[in-house]
């Protein structure tokens, strides 16, 4: 199983008994932060804070959106009230609009039905055995969506773990094109004292200090070590810790190395496998941010 965690999520879970069915739903999407919006009965609205509880103490973050429905059974319906005045009201008053507007064809029962504070259901306090019910769909909502978070986690971990493969692959590459590189730097240099010097007496001895201070100043011994270091670093707690913001921290590090490489560079093989590396780095940071 993956140490990670997506903070996209979904789950589902029904139940019922003599008085009801339950249904609950949990989504999320991600979050820097909880964001928590719970849609409960009216007659479970007392129960608003306990649910927050529950889910607080198993969810870090995440925008996450709870759906807590209960349907009364028919034979608990007698709660079902009828505003017959107001009902009478609003056909009195449609009819008359009916025949101004000449008006042939016109359902008014159903429209009035419809119309608000006409039909009510009696919600009083729900009941305990309910509430029962209710926190155990909860429950097996939440396992539902865990299950469903750790699925995702483990697309994530894999994918992570192929960008990182292709950074090392690429910081490799980098090696085996120092030597050249340096080649060439002395090339450049000699070709360049060669060409503003018409007398053709070069100071070799000022040639070799030239040559010094240029691959000093593009070394990148320090940066390939400190990359290599963060990669490993990020794979340990890819596998131990598995913490989104703590993985994004470190990816920040590598990218910083990847940076400093790359002005480094000055050589076109070692610069086309920088902007692979920051290609891939890109991928990692996207993915990090729907990571627990």
């Amino acid at each position: 199983m993956a140490t990670i965690k997506s903070m996209t999520g979904y789950g589902v879970a029904e139940g019922e008994n003599t008085n009801c069915r339950i249904k609950i739903e949990i989504k999320s999407l991600n979050n820097k932060f909880l964001e928590l919006n719970v849609r409960l009965p009216r007659s479970f609205k007392d129960k608003d804070i306990e649910v927050r509880q529950i889910l607080t103490n198993k969810i870090i973050r995440g925008s996450v959106a709870v759906n807590i429905n209960v349907e009364k059974k028919e034979q608990n319906t007698g709660g079902l009230n009828i505003n017959t005045e107001l009902a009478k009201s609003y056909f009195d008053k449609l009819n008359a609009l009916k025949n101004d507007l000449k008006i042939v064809d016109a359902n008014l029962f159903s429209t009035v039905l419809n119309m608000p504070d006409v039909l009510k259901y009696d919600e009083t306090d729900g009941a305990d055995e309910d509430w029962v019910l209710i926190k155990d769909c909860l429950l097996k909502a939440f396992e539902s969506f865990d299950g469903f978070r750790n699925q995702e986690g483990l697309f994530i971990e894999n994918y992570l773990k192929t960008c990182l493969t292709e950074i090392s692959t690429n910081l490799s590459a980098i090696a085996e094109h120092e030597q050249p590189r340096k080649e060439a730097v002395k090339n450049k240099l000699w070709l360049s004292l060669t060409e503003n010097n018409e007398q053709g007496n070069i100071d070799k001895n000022r040639y070799e200090q030239e040559l010094i201070y240029y691959l000093e100043k593009y070394d990148i011994a320090e940066e390939k070590s400190r990359l290599a270091h963060h990669i490993t670093f990020f794979e340990d707690n890819l596998i131990k810790d598995g913490s989104g913001k703590k993985l994004g921290f470190i990816a920040q590090e590598i990218g910083r190395e990847i940076n400093t490489i790359g002005s480094k560079a000055n050589y076109f093989p070692m610069q086309q496998a920088v902007v692979v590396m920051k290609e891939e780095l890109e991928k990692i940071k996207e993915q990090l941010l729907n990571v627990l």
